[in-house]
């Protein structure tokens, strides 16, 4: 078996997140997150926000009315922010485990506003190549954003690893031709790293 490449998923595999239950708080809602999410991913101004469609400003005005929360733009836009915690404790032994003979890339639904406190964390420093919704025009699991990856890494899609924390991605990615695991957190996507006999350490 060649594997050439491990794709990351960000958050909620590499990245701590808050953001499911912050807004569920915002939103005064006792549905699941699994229920939130689609709410969520679902908002027009959502998917135009993180294909890069729309600028924060706008996203911030119509996500408030769209969804009904109780706060100006501005300060959505501050509670928006805190969504990203930072790093998980092992995410960069994980990245500096896998050896440098891999191409380590992320494939994310993302945006610009929340990519910046991404990048503060510095794990940008530690990908060789990002596939971020905002700036590919695509989210998964469409299967442009798995082509887009494909593409960009010049690789046949069975040459590559990937993790998310959502099943349906995996899934899809799965059917794309790309060999998708589902992970929650560093450890675990070091666990199946492993079990292919990839890591360094």
């Amino acid at each position: 078996m060649n594997i050439s490449a491990v794709l990351f998923d960000i958050g909620g595999v590499l990245i701590e997140l808050d953001g499911l239950p912050s807004l569920a708080k915002l939103l005064n809602s006792q549905q699941s997150h699994d229920e939130i999410y689609k709410k969520w991913m679902a908002s027009p101004a959502v998917i135009a926000h993180e294909t890069g469609q729309l600028s924060s400003d706008a996203f911030a005005e119509q996500i408030v009315k769209e969804l009904n929360i109780d706060l100006s733009p501005n300060a959505f836009m501050a509670n928006f922010a805190t969504w990203i915690v930072g790093t998980f404790p092992n995410t960069f032994d994980l990245l500096e485990a896998i050896p440098s003979t891999l191409t380590v890339a992320a494939l994310s639904n993302t945006s610009a506003a929340h990519w910046i406190h991404v990048e503060s964390t510095g794990l940008t420093k530690q990908l060789d190549h990002l596939f971020l919704s905002h700036e590919i025009g695509h989210l998964k699991p469409d299967h442009q954003a798995f082509q887009a990856a494909v593409d960009g890494l010049q690789l046949p899609a069975e040459e590559i690893i990937f993790f998310d924390d959502n099943i349906d991605n995996v899934h899809a990615a799965n059917a794309f031709g790309l060999k998708a695991h589902q992970a929650f957190n560093p450890a675990q996507a070091k666990q199946v790293l492993n079990q292919y006999g990839l890591l360094s350490i």
